[in-house]
């Protein structure tokens, strides 16, 4: 599904070619001869460091939307492999960043909303995330960005209303993550990330204390508990102690 999807994306930004020089500083965060190379590649064939270099790089404010069109499938690409094109997972989309939903098209916000569900529903299929120090939460700040005009591209409710859906062994020990070790200990109204702000944190506190929420997973936790002897001591331990929590809310 995720690979039918990446493959729609380049039909779809296809067409877009950028203007050069590319919007990424020469003089120390990339040197000439990759930004020209980085020009001219095949999309598909750029490798994640040199993207992870643009991506990262000084920029400015908003770079020229044609430019992000055209490296758009790549990122998806690499990240639906979890090769995130940027230092840290969470900033894997600052590209796109502001984002001003006048200058894309239905097909194209389409397609990347498509990805976000797809993408979304992978990781919950696998745990851990399998890249280091990744987790759940980073997935859903990459999404969520700090601008809310990413967030209008890949609403969180969708996801959140996806993990509802998900009552698989993984997705419960992600929202066991998510619940413990998600949120910053010494304030329950802040997310652990730095990259986190306090809108995300609050729709996630909201979503993880309300009733329907807790019944939903305070049952998925318990059948898990009862019929799966393979899960380790502290997996077993924490899910007990999070069935207690939700049961006693």
């Amino acid at each position: 599904m995720l690979k039918e999807i990446t493959d729609k994306s380049y039909e779809i930004f296809g067409r877009y070619n950028p203007a050069r020089p590319l919007d990424i500083c020469t003089e120390c965060c990339m040197t000439p001869e990759d930004e020209s190379r980085l020009a001219g590649m095949r999309v598909q064939d750029i490798p994640v460091q040199l993207l992870s270099d643009y991506n990262d790089g000084a920029k400015p404010l908003k770079t020229r939307v044609e430019e992000i069109k055209h490296f758009l499938p790549r990122y998806l690409e690499l990240i639906g492999l979890f090769q995130f094109p940027a230092h840290s997972a969470e900033l894997s989309f600052s590209r796109v960043v502001p984002f001003d939903k006048n200058e894309w098209t239905e097909a194209e916000t389409g397609v990347l909303r498509e990805f976000s569900r797809a993408y979304f529903r992978k990781c919950l299929s696998i745990y851990p995330i399998p890249s280091a120090s990744d987790s759940i939460t980073t997935i859903l700040i990459m999404f969520q960005g700090a601008e809310s005009g990413l967030r209008e591209l890949f609403p969180v409710y969708e996801l959140l209303e996806i993990w509802e859906a998900e009552a698989t062994n993984e997705s419960l020990l992600h929202f066991r993550d998510l619940y413990f070790h998600g949120f910053d200990p010494y304030n329950p109204a802040k997310l652990s990330s730095p990259f986190g702000d306090s809108e995300l944190a609050s729709v996630l506190r909201i979503w993880i204390e309300s009733e329907n929420t807790r019944q939903l997973f305070s049952s998925a936790i318990e059948k898990l508990i009862l019929e799966d002897n393979s899960l380790s001591d502290i997996d077993a331990g924490e899910l007990s102690l999070l069935y207690e929590i939700l049961g006693n809310g």
